[in-house]
């Protein structure tokens, strides 16, 4: 898995999770992510502001640590599952070998057949059971990020008390927009600057 498919998994996860609280769906559409709406008064224009998501995720320092670790784990399974294969091929091609050779009874070949197919179905078994837990812990990084965004963002609105805050990506539903409501900047900011004060003070225990 490539660190770019990781980081564009995260920001599927994060516009995916605004339809629920503790998972996101699986596929669900990129669509904008409503931070927090307010009833307006009728005919009142709506006071909108929109994060690109994309961009934010990119430069979140959170996600990049997360990412990082979780690309590390992704890397050392794939190590592991390469060395059982290629020794499960090993394996098969020097019991063919013996057994084309006649160096060994037809009991013994039978039993080293049985070995083989056991060990191939440890390997499938050990691939499965790697996958699922990536994707478990991919799915808790995701949650992460989300919900350290999401309750910056409330408290960032407790302020500025916009209608609305949505998410964009480059290709995403906001085609145009006046470059004024765009408050990535000032959002990455502010949660790069809490993180740092966090794991700083996490380092100190």
């Amino acid at each position: 898995m490539k660190k770019t498919v990781v980081a564009a998994a995260v920001v599927l996860a994060f516009t995916a999770c605004r339809n629920g609280e503790t998972k996101a769906p699986e596929g669900a559409a990129a669509e904008p992510v409503v931070a927090q709406t307010e009833v307006t008064v009728k005919g009142e224009v709506p006071n909108v502001a929109y994060i690109q998501i994309d961009s934010l995720m990119l430069d979140y320092l959170l996600a990049q640590d997360l990412s990082n670790a979780f690309q590390a784990k992704a890397n050392k399974a794939e190590r592991e599952l390469n060395a059982k294969s290629q020794q499960l091929e090993k394996d098969m091609l020097e019991a063919q070998d013996k057994i084309q050779k006649g160096l060994v009874t037809r009991a013994t070949a039978e039993e080293m057949q049985q070995q083989l197919i056991q060990q191939q179905q440890q390997l499938l078994e050990t691939r499965d059971r790697m996958m699922g837990e990536l994707a478990e812990e991919e799915q808790v990084m995701n949650n992460r990020i989300y919900y350290a965004v999401m309750d910056y963002l409330k408290e960032y609105n407790a302020d500025y008390k916009y209608s609305m805050i949505v998410s964009t990506t480059a290709s995403g539903p906001i085609l145009h927009a006046n470059p004024a409501m765009d408050i990535t900047a000032e959002v990455l900011a502010a949660l790069n600057a809490r993180y740092s004060a966090e794991k700083a003070e996490a380092d100190k225990k």
